[in-house]
């Protein structure tokens, strides 16, 4: 729209007024372009201050334009403010509503007779002098979640009608601004509240989460803790039952060292005496007729006699006691090979103190009952047995050519007298500190390691 200059008659460029729409949460928008006139601007100034009612017949361009850019004004002025109270957050919609119906009256053509209203499902506010008339203007909004609102403005009295009833088209379009307005802020907050409330849900449930893993850590501490103890308990009672067997290990060789001992001093000396006796009767009887029956007497108290001495040394062999290991291992052998008829050699190396009774009692007691395994269970031909003394240290070998054996299967059962072969083996060897290894093939025999630690050291290393 141009502005002409009436006083020279001519189409003078005074002043360009785009005026547009620009619909949205921005609401109408409003270009002005003033080039430099050629005439001054005094006239036009002046009618912003009074200006003429475009509809008057004598109304000229000029008036029009100035009261179309007065009103254009006062909706941006409504737009502007309104986009203020909705820029700030917190507040209830009560005082939201409150501060965006007191902005419409001024923004309509005829404030001094614009009430407005604007009502929500959770609030509801207008102006003092808001009443129902004839003449209003409404537009609906959405309020998130399914609710509406709506805006509304009335005039107190009738006014001429121009687009709708006696409202500008400028001024529908502005009130469709304010509800776009009004429901993209609500949208915004009922959003932004399922956002919160759906954080503030899964913070819960993180805690809550967090809370059951705290739980279930703590159950699971426990019972670690209750079966760490468990534990340490069974392992107390498994060194208590160690040192127990060890302890009734001794004490039963020290029973049967001292039946041996009665058998050899009381039995086998009262048999020796009853034997030289019965020699002295023989010389005696001569010609009596009883030297058979004394000679079948003798004969049979010679085999009791054997008998002692056999069990004697069963039972707890003295060479163990009065000469030691070595030569302990050596009439081991010797006896095997007479008893089973299998070839067992004994060799040794190194030299040292003689060894505690409970390191060599149990050496003794594990290499007869490898023997005894090669000769019954293995079927070997033939047994070597090795003794090292090494510097810190008491190791024996014991290698069969048997048919082999299963080393788990062997550890983990009971022998034909109700033993526990190599796990008993085992177990003695680890109360005193010591181990056993077994090296096995089917069909290839096997190899048997006895090591035992000697307290300082005491064995010095040696060649074959």
């Amino acid at each position: 729209m141009v502005v002409s200059n009436e006083e020279d008659g001519k189409h003078t460029a005074g002043a360009a007024l785009a005026l547009g729409k620009y619909r949205g949460d921005q609401g109408i928008g409003l270009s002005l372009i003033f080039p430099t006139p050629k005439h001054t601007m005094n006239p036009v100034m002046s009618s912003l201050i009074n200006p003429r009612n475009p509809f008057d017949k004598n109304a000229g361009e000029k008036d029009k334009v100035v009261w179309a850019l007065k009103e254009r004004v006062k909706e941006l002025t409504a737009l502007h403010g309104a986009a203020r109270v909705l820029e700030y957050a917190g507040r209830t919609p009560a005082i939201i509503l409150g501060e965006i119906v007191a902005l419409l009256p001024p923004a309509w053509q005829y404030p001094e007779i614009t009430a407005a209203k604007i009502s929500l499902s959770s609030a509801e506010t207008a102006t003092p002098n808001f009443r129902r008339t004839p003449w209003s203007q409404t537009a609906a909004f959405s309020a998130g979640e399914g609710a509406g609102g709506l805006i509304e403005v009335v005039y107190l009295e009738e006014r001429p009608m121009i687009f709708e009833g006696p409202f500008l088209k400028e001024e529908r379009a502005l009130i469709q601004s304010l509800a776009q307005m009004l429901a993209s802020y609500f949208d915004r907050q009922a959003a932004q509240e399922k956002a919160r409330n759906a954080y503030n849900d899964l913070e819960r449930q993180v805690w809550d989460r967090t809370a059951d893993l705290e739980r279930m850590n703590q159950t699971l501490r426990d019972e670690i803790s209750e079966r760490l103890r468990a534990e340490q308990v069974i392992k107390h009672s498994q060194a208590q039952l160690r040192r127990l067997a060890t302890e009734l290990t001794l004490a039963e060789e020290r029973e049967r060292r001292s039946i041996a001992s009665n058998l050899h001093d009381h039995i086998g000396q009262a048999l020796a005496v009853i034997r030289a006796r019965l020699r002295q009767m023989q010389s005696n009887a001569t010609f009596s007729g009883m030297e058979n029956d004394i000679e079948d007497t003798l004969e049979l108290l010679d085999q009791t006699i054997q008998s002692t001495r056999t069990l004697t040394f069963d039972i707890s062999p003295p060479v163990l006691y009065d000469l030691g290991l070595e030569p302990a291992l050596q009439w081991l052998c010797r006896q095997f090979q007479k008893k089973h008829g299998l070839r067992a050699e004994m060799t040794s190396e190194g030299s040292g103190p003689p060894v505690p009774d409970d390191i060599q009692i149990t050496i003794f007691r594990s290499v007869q009952e490898l023997l005894l395994n090669a000769a019954k269970h293995a079927r070997a031909s033939s047994v070597h047995v090795h003794l090292a003394r090494l510097p810190a240290a008491l190791r024996v070998e014991v290698r069969d050519d048997g048919k082999g054996i299963d080393v788990s299967r062997e550890e983990a059962t009971m022998d034909d007298h109700g033993r526990f072969g190599l796990f008993s083996i085992r177990e003695r060897l680890r109360v005193l500190g010591g181990a056993l290894s077994v090296s096995s093939s089917s069909g290839r025999g096997a190899a048997f390691t006895l090591d035992v630690p000697l307290a300082g050291g005491a064995g010095t290393g040696g060649g074959p």
